[in-house]
């Protein structure tokens, strides 16, 4: 008999829960003793004479991947659960919902039945613990009954590919929710925005306001709100048409902009106490404040001049503080973050976190003096003393997508991450820890990196910028002639370029609904007329990686597979015909082992890329944007919105 190893597939999801842990582990156990007890006749029959032997199923053999991080995310909506102490709810932009029990100092992923990961709106169930409702991006409405460890679709009734914007649950009669949508577009009107209530949970949702500013128009709504005393009173904030309002739970609407001079709504909020409410404005004009429930409202900006507000909230322990997420200050494009108001939104305040653009802004109900702030780009910071001071708490937070990994040549341990929007993060200790490594850099998007090969004490960088470059004990980047450079220096190593097309991030959304793929001749121009073979032995198709061997041979990664150039024979088919193949990868140390990825399965060679096998892991809910290997012979892949993961090879 044979010896064969049995690798189970491994679906990157998460954690699974518990119960489902237990069940499998069951499961195993029975099939093993049955296993066992079945050979037992044989056994008795033997006599003896053989030494039977039992081949269990062997998967000591598949390493279990590592996640590396960098710590980091796009963080978009934040929500306490006002019946569980310390539990918070946290959606991100591409990797789900996040769920911390210990009040935000770490964070663990819970998104198990999710089908979409761009997460637009959480909203907990104020009476029921464990109750949250998710609005994602293009996906619709999902629902969670235990706390974040499964969720469920509840879409009946909703238009196909709803975008959520907005979310709100009665807090009397709790089955009686309230949602905002639109359908995706190239951003021109009509919008396609519809508000929807259901009276069951979310079981069914009936339309109820609709056409805002026109056929023509269709504007969406952002923000929803109920009045916590007079429930019968919702207000709906529209994009371009100021706010809406009901009297009758959602039955009737009317607009209600007495007094409001910018319609442009991103935000609105009651105050605890009921009546009150406040909405937050996107052009540059501050807030307003209604005392009468909406009847006429004032505005109020002194402090607040030339902010684009996206979210406000009111301190549920002192209604009287209100904070402000924005994305711009003082008519200032470098100046934003948290604005603060303690007199009921007559005077604002900057309260910290300037460079940031801001999401969302949450208070513990439990204690007002805990507040975190959800960002683009670098994840969740947490206050506790009301918002003056922060510090960020990312701890198990991995939302990064990682567009390029340098590994250092000379030094092998020492990482370079360039990640998009985020910079250039260096780990020193083979990704356990990171920092950040972005002075000189401003707030130019990363694309790709590359060492010096005449110059190894250089690192250089593609940048949305421009070529830009660190040097060997330096802290801060240059800008760099891409003349000076010489082409030939900068394909020491894979180039990845291809780029999962994703939905572009709120606050961002007015350009367009979709991005298109970034291919390798538009993000390096010059390079792809002159770096690497140009035979015209590959018409029609998209080159999405390319790489060239120690032995000169060079492979590239195209919508039709693998092909492999020589100096004698030019291009020719070399596996994998049929699929796109975005990512390829070879170890410097052991030159036949090489790697090729599709959008959702690794491949592996070890023979020079002469055949190919598919690697067990499968990949779910995510795209792979890149491989590379470390210097330990490990495959290292990024995932889209779900940083680096170590993947142990068979």
């Amino acid at each position: 008999m044979q010896h064969q190893d049995w690798l189970i597939p491994l679906v990157i999801k998460e954690e699974i829960p518990m119960k489902k842990k237990l069940l499998i582990r069951l499961i195993a156990l029975l099939i093993w003793l049955g296993l066992v007890i079945g050979i037992q006749p044989g056994l008795a029959q033997s006599g003896g004479d053989e030494t039977s032997r039992l081949f269990l199923p062997l998967i000591s053999r598949m390493v279990e991947p590592v996640w590396l991080g960098p710590e980091s995310a796009d963080v978009v909506t934040i929500a306490y659960d006002r019946r569980v102490e310390d539990r918070i709810y946290l959606g991100t932009w591409g990797a789900g919902v996040f769920v911390s029990e210990d009040g935000g100092l770490s964070w663990k992923r819970r998104s198990y039945g999710l089908d979409n990961l761009y997460i637009q709106r959480l909203v907990v169930d104020p009476q029921q613990a464990g109750v949250v409702y998710a609005g994602t991006y293009g996906s619709g409405i999902y629902k969670t009954s235990d706390g974040g460890w499964n969720w469920y679709p509840i879409n009946q009734g909703l238009m196909n590919g709803a975008i959520v914007y907005g979310l709100a649950v009665d807090p009397q009669q709790t089955n009686r929710v309230y949602a905002s949508a639109r359908v995706a577009n190239r951003g021109q009107p009509p919008w396609g925005g519809v508000v929807y209530r259901s009276q069951d949970g979310g079981l069914s949702w009936q339309t109820v306001l609709q056409d805002i500013g026109g056929s023509a128009e269709q504007d969406w709504v952002y923000s929803l709100a109920v009045d916590p005393q007079t429930p019968q009173r919702v207000l709906a904030a529209s994009h371009e048409h100021g706010i809406y309002r009901s009297l009758d739970y959602g039955g009737r609407w009317a607009a209600a902009n007495n007094g409001i001079t910018d319609l442009s709504g991103r935000a609105v909020v009651f105050d605890p106490r009921g009546s009150t409410a406040y909405l937050g404005v996107w052009h540059r004009t501050g807030e307003f404040k209604t005392l009468t429930g909406g009847d006429s409202w004032i505005l109020q900006q002194k402090g607040l001049e030339g902010a684009k507000v996206y979210d406000l909230t009111v301190n549920p322990l002192n209604p009287n503080q209100l904070l402000a997420a924005t994305f711009m200050m003082n008519y200032s494009e470098t100046e934003r973050g948290v604005a603060r108001s303690d007199n009921a939104g007559q005077v604002w305040v900057k309260s910290g976190l300037q460079p940031y653009f801001i999401y969302t802004v949450a208070v513990n109900p439990f204690n007002g003096n805990e507040v975190l702030a959800g960002t683009v780009d670098y994840g969740v910071f947490r206050s506790t003393d009301g918002g003056k001071n922060w510090t960020a708490s990312n701890r198990g937070l991995i939302n990064a997508t990682v567009t390029d990994l340098l590994v250092d040549p000379l030094t092998p341990q020492v990482w370079y991450a360039a990640m998009g929007g985020r910079g250039v993060w260096r780990s020193m200790d083979e990704g356990s820890r990171w920092e950040e490594l972005n002075d000189g850099l401003g707030e130019a998007a990363v694309y790709a990196l590359a060492r010096d090969s005449e110059n190894p004490q250089r690192i250089l960088a593609w940048t949305s910028a421009g070529w830009l470059a660190l040097q060997s004990g330096e802290s801060r980047w240059q800008a760099v002639e891409m003349q000076a450079l010489g082409l030939k220096r900068l394909v020491d190593r894979p180039l990845t370029v291809w780029r999962e097309p994703q939905p572009p991030k709120p606050g961002f959304e007015l350009q367009v609904d979709e991005i298109e793929s970034i291919e390798l001749g538009s993000l390096w121009p010059t390079l792809a007329e002159s770096a690497y073979p140009q035979e015209q032995s590959l018409p029609g198709l998209k080159i999405f990686s390319v790489l060239q061997t120690s032995q000169g041979v060079w492979l590239a990664g195209t919508s039709n597979g693998i092909y492999r150039h020589d100096e004698e024979g030019g291009w020719q088919p070399s596996g994998l015909r049929g699929q796109a193949v975005i990512a390829l990868a070879v170890d410097r140390v052991h030159h036949e082992k090489m790697a090729a990825a599709t959008s959702s399965q690794v491949w592996l060679s070890r023979d020079g890329g002469d055949t190919w096998q598919t690697h067990a892991a499968e990949f779910s809910l995510t795209n792979i944007q890149g491989l590379w290997f470390d210097g330990q012979g490990n495959l290292l892949v990024s995932l889209s919105g779900q940083g680096l993961l170590r993947l142990g090879l068979p």
